[in-house]
């Protein structure tokens, strides 16, 4: 009988799909947890902007809370963002009632800096994170929990420690692109500053709700908090790096990206065997492509830039051919794998330069050139590499050269 980890989002509705508690969801189900709601607000919302709130009553958002816990018995919850005094209240008191480990994301204010809720819910939410096991305000909530302004890396160091101390919770403070992408945490007294690959783009939408909904999701996993915060800065930089430009404003991070680039890879893995497969199994049309004592290679590309390819080729001794290695990921880069990544293509194989390939040229089956652009066939260190968009094609093309 099959089961997951469950994992609670406390959070509004985003009509738009790419914050609020559908990013929790899609961050959950990506990372292999059973995501649950409670509801707490639905807003009319879109990548440009909000244009209406619709509050849920505090006796709505409790029962639901009843009807969830008791039912699914989860162990980690995280908010969203908590428009009122009165739903704060009754998060606080479910939290404690149902001794839930929550992780506060203080959603208050966006990353423009533009207020989200009403001043007077600011004390309340100060009280919230001291029932919490970590929270992870960006620096403008920061700014506003703490007071003062966070202007560097050395500011938001002090700013994390501050909060620890103040409030004898853990937390990750997100500097966010004005500070290059760094976060900085502390997690049971340890100091760790998060970095990762900073990304030049407009399409965070959502970015802090996957952030926070990851962290709890490695937690209903049974990872510890550290390792929890750090697993959920990779995945959601990965989303970051991989966000999608979709609607007019600011386009939604990708929680997808992550599970779908490791789905790719195997993929791929499947694709190059099938290659190697069919050398295998046609050996001349290999003896015409590759002079005696060379090699050969292949390579399968995904839409996240990884490629399989062999460890070490296929070789031809006089009559015999040897697939030499098993097939790698980003293991090494090689003239194949070289080539795929200049050309964004999707499959490709080397082999020996011969009359065949002028022919072929000639009789306009393939179109060579050094560059990789407009053609399929390139010519580098003396070597062919014949590129195409998937397995079929690639075959079509090589089986075009080879026939006599």
């Amino acid at each position: 009988m099959r089961t997951r980890p469950v994992a609670i989002t406390i959070a509004g509705s985003d009509s738009g799909g790419g914050a609020g508690l559908q990013a929790d969801l899609k961050t959950f189900t990506s990372l292999g947890v059973f995501g649950a709601t409670i509801v707490t607000g639905l807003t009319a919302q879109n990548t440009i902007g909000v244009s209406k709130i619709y509050e849920v009553s505090p006796e709505f958002v409790e029962a639901q809370f009843d009807s969830v816990i008791n039912d699914l018995k989860p162990k980690y919850a995280k908010t969203g963002m908590l428009a009122s005094k009165e739903i704060i209240n009754i998060v606080k008191k479910k939290i404690l009632e149902y001794k839930l480990d929550l992780v506060l994301d203080p959603v208050m204010i966006a990353k423009s800096g533009d207020l989200l809720v009403k001043e007077d819910v600011i004390p309340s939410i100060k009280d919230l994170i001291k029932n919490s096991i970590i929270a992870t305000p960006n620096k403008f909530e920061a700014e506003k929990i703490l007071g003062g302004e966070i202007k560097s890396a050395e500011d938001l160091k002090i700013a994390a420690k501050n909060f620890y101390n103040s409030f004898s919770t853990n937390v990750v403070i997100k500097g966010g692109s004005k500070l290059g992408g760094m976060d900085y945490a502390i997690i049971d007294g340890e100091e760790l500053e998060l970095t990762y690959e900073n990304v030049n783009t407009k399409n965070t939408h959502g970015s802090g709700d996957v952030f926070s909904a990851a962290i709890t999701a490695y937690l209903a996993k049974g990872y510890s908090l550290k390792d929890a915060v750090i697993n959920a800065k990779q995945f959601v930089s990965y989303s970051i790096k991989y966000s999608l430009d979709l609607g007019n404003g600011h386009g939604p991070v990708d929680p997808f990206a992550y599970p779908e680039s490791i789905i790719e890879r195997e993929i791929s893995r499947e694709i190059a065997e099938k290659l190697v497969e069919y050398l295998e199994t046609h050996k001349d049309i290999v003896k015409k492509l590759l002079d005696q004592e060379e090699k050969l290679n292949i390579g399968v590309g995904t839409a996240y830039g990884d490629i399989a390819t062999l460890a070490g080729g296929i070789i031809r001794y006089i009559n015999w051919i040897k697939v030499d290695g098993p097939i790698v990921i980003n293991y090494y880069d090689n003239l194949v794998t070289s080539i795929l990544k200049e050309t964004n293509k999707k499959i490709g194989i080397s082999f020996s330069m011969s009359n065949r390939i002028l022919s072929a040229s000639e009789k306009g089956l393939i179109k060579i050139s050094e560059s990789g652009i407009n053609s399929d066939t390139i010519i580098r260190n003396g070597k062919i590499i014949l590129v195409a968009d998937d397995l079929n094609d690639l075959i079509k093309k090589i089986e075009m050269i080879t026939n006599d």
